[in-house]
């Protein structure tokens, strides 16, 4: 994404959110749809290129550079398949931040619901101001009535207000850090499995024939069963691996005990 355009998206952003509000926690999503965008246009070129190189080499005579970039094709493939888990972590996380912003919004319908509730309740409040002077009893009482019933909403609205507050501000903490932490462990993941797929790919790339000062017509390759036994290595590793297990407390226990 060119810099012109970038700029133009994150400002329709928070044109977006001028109403609603929560401009920055639109924004964190709106790059985090972007990050994840990013990364999958990165892995398909890498996979794209990978790709053309493997066919370029099947049309070449030497069968070195055929065997060798054939295996590395496979360890391709295992690196595809790694970052397409990756991206979907991303997907998660940023999934969070939509849940938190979803917090956001409900209790902004509660605070809106108790502005409401105090608007009516000082309207009724100078409606019987001004009626103490000339309405009859029965209409004084009508509105004293209509009064405690405002003054009744209003405690509602504002502990549902203080209520939903708490609630979010804990969920808000539990997400955030339930989401850093899985995200942390992935690239972390991430990170281990490429060194594991690119320590194969050196391995395998060590097995091409050494040209200094020999003769073309001398060189033997003798490493298909080496690249072989390195690329199933790798895999092996790579399926094995295993991520740690954070023990978080869920959001919907937080529910239950607020």
């Amino acid at each position: 994404m060119d810099r012109a355009s970038k700029v133009l998206r994150r400002s329709s952003v928070r044109l977006r959110s001028l109403g609603a509000g929560h401009s920055d926690l639109n924004m964190v999503i709106s790059e985090l749809k972007d990050l994840r965008h990013a990364t999958k246009a990165f892995m398909a070129a890498q996979n794209s290129a990978s790709q053309d190189m493997v066919k370029w080499a099947t049309c070449d005579e030497n069968r070195a550079i055929q065997d060798i970039m054939s295996q590395l094709g496979e360890l391709n493939s295992m690196w595809t398949d790694v970052q397409k888990d990756f991206i979907e972590h991303l997907k998660t996380f940023k999934n969070h931040f939509e849940l938190i912003l979803e917090g956001e919004k409900q209790l902004d319908v509660a605070q809106n619901q108790l502005a409401t509730c105090e608007l009516n309740e000082q309207r009724i409040r100078k409606e019987l101001k001004r009626a103490s002077k000339k309405a009859t009893e029965e209409e004084i009482n009508n509105l004293e009535i209509k009064l405690s019933q405002a003054e009744r909403a209003k405690y509602l609205a504002q502990l549902e207000v203080v209520e939903l507050s708490h609630k979010n501000e804990a969920i808000k903490v539990v997400r955030l850090k339930e989401g850093l932490l899985k995200l942390s462990e992935a690239y972390v993941e991430l990170a281990n499995k490429c060194a594991i797929i690119f320590e194969a790919q050196r391995e395998v790339s060590h097995y091409l024939p050494d040209v200094h000062s020999r003769d073309m017509n001398e060189l033997k390759y003798t490493g298909s069963g080496a690249c072989k036994q390195a690329v199933a290595k790798a895999q092996d590793r790579v399926q094995l691996y295993k991520r740690h297990n954070y023990r978080l407390v869920p959001s919907s226990s937080i529910i239950g005990k607020i």
